[in-house]
């Protein structure tokens, strides 16, 4: 846990702090979405040293700088722009300076803060509708660089694994959402349920990605009821989203399945589109006890029926994906290993840069290869542990070709 200082005089009065706070030994003193109440807190504070984790404080950093960076351009005095306080800074321009894998983390932090705070009386409803309109708004610009980093997370870190699980979860099934023509009504409840759907087990999730041995029976027991045990904390919690909370209690029922989705009540679809794309994502996920399945392979299992062909909800989350995700590594038809940066015309040809040569040589310069060319075709998915490589991602990202926005079509 890598710690940076914070000067409490540039913590917010009456609202809910943006990031923990933590002695010099990281030992914490106010959690996340807590609030500084009033001067006499301050001044207790102020008695010590305060720290944050620097992911976790990295977007509150980043908008203090834009406040006096303001400020100097207005021909602002040096002691004003000193005393510049984050939430001058436009929340827009903070956002967009920041990089996509930035702007994940943050929303990760965030998330895993808010989800700590489901309770009666808790201002967790408005932060949970902040969040989701940001991650809205990052996937609508920068689609496949979320996806590219959302699944590259998930399969060489577990780190907070409840939220970034989470996220993936919503930005999978709603865009699959999309491709089904749902009413963007059902969309809402349908992000709203899989941003909560764990959050009876949150903790035992987290701790249980972290270690090498199985649940116990006990916990087993925890992971069994959590659906209904979740639904039941959002309920008394407040949230007025009937079909998400019929959604997250569903959420890992299969009976459904099978059946036409268009003769499903609305909540029996949701929960079906949630459970498939939880599974997808949970496949891919790295833990401590095992690797993470390659997407491809998790997408054969979350996607595709007894029959080997994809039903309605596993084809529309491979069209939202694709069979090769952004994030996921492949090797080609010249033996060449690459890294998939975008998802391209069809679900079987997406943008791919090359990384090391058919001899095994690591590229100096990464090159971006067509896949629809023969000799560059994708020949199969590829392992993480196999790739050894280090590589920067913006710098492998800037070399996708005008990058998708919207879903593609798989044909």
């Amino acid at each position: 846990m890598k710690l940076v200082a914070v000067n409490p005089q540039d913590l917010p009065l009456d609202r809910a702090l943006p990031f923990a706070l933590r002695d010099a030994t990281g030992r914490l003193l106010l959690s996340a979405g807590m609030t500084v109440a009033d001067e006499r807190q301050r001044a207790e504070l102020l008695q010590q040293p305060l720290y944050a984790e620097e992911h976790q404080s990295a977007d509150w950093r980043r908008r203090v700088n834009l406040a006096m960076d303001q400020r100097l351009r207005q021909g602002a005095a040096l002691k004003d722009v000193v005393s510049a306080r984050p939430d001058e800074a436009p929340r827009e321009a903070a956002v967009r300076s920041q990089s996509t894998g930035d702007a994940w983390g943050e929303l990760r932090s965030r998330l895993d803060a808010t989800l700590r705070d489901v309770r009666p009386g808790s201002d967790w409803k408005g932060r949970l509708a902040e969040l989701h309109a940001r991650s809205r708004s990052l996937t609508e610009r920068r689609l496949d660089e979320s996806l590219y980093h959302l699944v590259y997370e998930s399969v060489h870190f577990a780190e907070r694994y409840s939220a970034h699980h989470a996220w993936m979860t919503q930005v999978i099934a709603e865009q699959a959402a999309r491709l089904l023509g749902w009413p963007q009504a059902r969309i809402d409840s349908l992000g709203v349920a899989a941003l909560t759907m764990n959050v009876a087990m949150q903790r035992l999730q987290d701790h249980l990605a972290s270690v090498q041995f199985p649940p116990s029976a006990d916990q087993r027991q925890e992971i069994e009821s959590h659906p209904r045990r979740g639904a039941e904390m959002l309920a008394a919690a407040g949230l007025d989203d009937p079909l998400a909370i019929e959604a997250v209690r569903l959420h890992h029922d299969a009976s459904a399945e099978g059946a036409p989705l268009a003769t499903q009540p609305p909540e029996r679809q949701l929960a079906r589109l949630l459970r498939r794309a939880d599974i997808f994502g949970a496949k891919i996920s790295r833990r401590e006890s095992r690797p993470a399945m390659s997407p491809l392979m998790a997408a054969r299992e979350a996607c595709l029926g007894a029959d080997g062909q994809p039903d309605e909800v596993g084809g529309a989350l491979l069209r939202a994906v694709g069979l090769y995700p952004p994030g996921s590594f492949v090797e080609l038809t010249s033996g060449e290993i690459g890294i998939v940066v975008a998802r391209g015309r069809r679900a079987n040809l997406p943008q791919v840069v090359a990384l090391v040569s058919p001899s095994g040589n690591v590229y100096g310069e990464p090159v971006l290869r067509d896949t629809l060319e023969r000799r560059h075709a994708v020949k199969a998915a590829v392992a993480p542990a196999r790739v050894k490589v280090r590589f920067v991602h913006d710098k492998v990202l800037a070399l996708a070709v005008t990058p998708t926005s919207m879903p593609m079509p798989m044909r």
